[in-house]
């Protein structure tokens, strides 16, 4: 008899090897797949249910059940209840303005389906701390969050024993940036910190209230994983430097998030982090984050062998399948020996929940997909 998929999960980030390697896919909003490589997924199963988006800015889907049971997907998402009133509001079908005052557009007449910030309420303003102390910040109270958590934890409970993944959005660094701007966040680091210091404080305030209402409503005894994170690397280095920037400023929030978190659940923590985590695995193993995703293999110092030998005792890794050339140009061969490749190295003694690099973009073909999974369902840990 087969192992259940929560125990299958817990297993792996427990750093134990189950009966075959974990697999997610939508478990959070960046670990699932974006809506023209979902249809594409669709018309190649033969699969014709209607397509239900978890993020529009993101391009982002939910997964069928239909798809999730043909891979034998381990995770299942729980996502807050979406705000009520604030100052959200489309524009138009291609500009958004979400609860924090940032404006969001997609370019038009091009392929790109994502969405960027273009604008929020302190860009271009004065460093001055009363714009931040006087700006209407959202309430994490509000009810709209929490509707619906515990009919979809009794959904999820009744499908079967799968491991509960709670995404909770945002933070204090990709929410600042887009409020602020990109550039002039990142100089406020080094020329006004305070100011900057003092926004990251309110956004951490958001982000735990959230945080406590959704795990109280949704009960803390069915919650196995929290996913949340913020990038701190690019391809070729860190965004930040470690030390002098990121464990002064950026860390003591990260921190307050995670032992939030602890505190409330026995949930493992799973951080986001694309580009070159490496820079920062360390402090994220100090502040109590279990797992590392999404492994971006081909950014500076993240080969999956280094990340092994390194951490492999003491953080589990989310993702590590490589978007950037496998999975859109690679054919089902490659795919496999990929996949195989990564579970030999990141599985072994457990520690490695397989998923993309990021969620799947419109360029993968279908048949690049199937060949992942069905490997990681079929391909027994290397002994």
């Amino acid at each position: 008899m087969g192992w259940a998929h929560r125990d299958r999960v817990l297993a792996a980030l427990n750093h134990e090897e189950p009966d075959r390697v974990p697999m997610d896919l939508g478990g959070a909003e960046f670990t699932s797949i974006t809506y023209p490589a979902y249809e594409n997924l669709k018309r190649h199963l033969g699969l014709s249910h209607e397509t239900r988006i978890m993020s529009v800015i993101h391009s982002v889907v939910h997964p069928d059940e239909d798809v999730l049971g043909r891979f034998d997907i381990d995770t299942r998402c729980l996502l807050p209840g979406d705000y009520e009133g604030g100052v959200q509001k489309w524009v138009d079908e291609n500009c958004y303005i979400d609860i924090f005052g940032v404006t969001w557009k997609r370019s038009v007449g091009t392929d790109d389906i994502h969405f960027l910030h273009v604008d929020g309420p302190f860009t271009d303003i004065e460093p001055d701390i009363d714009a931040i102390e006087n700006f209407e910040w959202p309430d994490p109270d509000n009810p709209g969050l929490v509707k619906g958590l515990g009919e979809r934890i009794a959904e999820i409970k009744a499908l079967g024993d799968y491991a509960i993944c709670l995404y909770l959005p945002g933070g204090v660094i990709h929410r600042g940036y887009a409020m602020r701007g990109f550039e002039t966040f990142l100089k406020d680091l080094y020329k006004n910190p305070e100011f900057v210091g003092r926004m990251m404080e309110k956004l951490a305030d958001y982000w735990v209230g959230v945080a406590e209402k959704v795990i109280e409503a949704a009960g803390p005894e069915n919650i196995d994983v929290v996913y949340f994170g913020e990038d701190l690397g690019t391809q070729n280095g860190a965004m930040f430097d470690p030390q002098a920037i990121y464990a002064r400023y950026l860390k003591p929030h990260h921190r307050r998030m995670v032992e939030t978190v602890k505190a409330d659940t026995n949930a493992k923590v799973c951080f986001h982090c694309c580009g070159a985590a490496y820079f920062f695995v360390d402090q994220l193993i100090e502040i109590g984050v279990d797992a590392l995703n999404p492994v971006q293999v081909t950014a500076k110092n993240m080969e999956p062998e280094r990340l092994k030998d390194e951490f492999g005792g003491r953080m589990s890794f989310w993702g590590g399948i490589n978007t950037q050339r496998i999975m859109p140009y690679g054919t089902t061969d490659e795919v496999r020996r990929e996949t195989r490749r990564i579970i030999d190295i990141l599985g072994k003694d457990g520690g490695y929940i397989l998923n993309t690099v990021h969620n799947i973009q419109p360029e993968v073909p279908p048949e690049n997909v199937v060949a992942m999974y069905d490997e990681g369902c079929n391909y027994a840990y290397r002994k």
